[in-house]
């Protein structure tokens, strides 16, 4: 049976499902961990600080959050220090496949049918939806960092303040088939999203890691009228704890710093109402999060605007 989130207020006599998400469910192999296990929690409700162009500071557990709140927010999720103790080390191997699982109902409305024999063996599914389908609300890529914990120090005690390089992008794909032809595949408009699954670099040197994944949804560059300034992006950022075994020595390419890599201003957090309407792709837009690491190389990040047209 799964195992229930540790969470305090409100969020224990929620009744309904959230507008948003979280990333609470991992699996190596193919094999499905318990939702939460080797995840660290967050708090919830979180009183985040006034941070500019963002309409509430109370968050509950599936909210959305911003560059601007405090970088443990950003990071690992709200609060997630205070979890991380007690929150278990997953030991893998440099290349094995990993895939997550995200929720979309607060934890006291779990029930196992969110999480056993999910359709084409998936971690999670929503029992209330046509086909069990459990969407991504937001369209944005979904990204995947590995930030090494520094010696002397260990994964419970890390707070993600070093540096951060990616292994992983489920981006979009142009379908010049359709009306509005960039197709995120996460949001797969609300349908099942594609599967958020990639191999950990076989090249990954020894040690612990923080291993985070996260939605990206992109702000916008233009005026909004809501908060009287350009749309800031969103983060969904959740962090397994793991250990990995490799016969590779050193270091991981040097990376980037979080939150300083997902401000408004930084490469991807931010596109013009063309694209935000899904008609067309910035001319230099790449996604956020820095270079993408393949094992050997970091190389730019950015769609491939060729026709990948499906039925839908």
């Amino acid at each position: 049976m799964y195992m229930m989130l540790r969470v305090t207020g409100l969020a224990a006599i929620a009744t309904i499902a959230q507008a948003h998400f979280t990333f609470v469910r991992i699996s190596v192999n193919g094999e499905w961990q318990e939702p939460t296990r080797f995840i660290r929690n967050k708090t919830t409700p979180f009183e985040e600080p006034y941070t500019p162009n963002t309409n509430y500071n109370t968050r509950m557990y599936n909210d959305p959050t911003y560059a601007t709140d405090i970088s443990e927010s950003t990071r690992c999720g709200r609060d997630n220090m205070a979890h991380a103790g007690d929150t278990e080390v997953l030991t893998i191997r440099a290349g094995d496949t990993i895939e997550f699982a995200h929720q979309r109902y607060e934890p006291a409305l779990w029930t196992d049918a969110m999480w056993y024999n999910c359709t084409d063996g998936r971690g999670s599914c929503n029992p209330n939806q046509v086909n069990g389908i459990m969407d991504i609300n937001h369209q944005g890529p979904v990204i995947a960092h590995l930030s090494r914990v520094p010696d002397g120090v260990d994964v419970k005690e890390y707070d993600g303040s070093g540096e951060w390089v990616k292994i992983y992008t489920l981006g979009m794909e142009w379908w010049a088939n359709q009306t509005n032809p960039v197709h995120w595949l996460a949001y797969n408009d609300q349908k099942w999203p594609e599967k958020f699954i990639f191999k950990v670099p076989a090249q990954t040197p020894a040690g612990q890691y923080l291993l985070r994944i996260d939605e990206v949804n992109t702000g916008l560059e233009e005026h909004n009228e809501v908060f009287n300034s350009s749309s800031p992006g969103q983060l969904y950022p959740s962090c397994a704890q793991i250990q990995i075994e490799s016969g590779f020595g050193g270091n991981v390419p040097e990376g980037i710093k979080i939150p300083e890599a997902f401000s408004h201003a930084s490469p991807g957090m931010a596109i013009t109402l063309a694209m935000y309407r899904d008609t067309d792709v910035d001319a230099a837009y790449v996604y956020p999060g820095g270079p993408l690491w393949d094992g050997e190389n970091l190389v730019q990040d950015r769609p491939t605007v060729v026709d990948a047209s499906r039925s839908k």
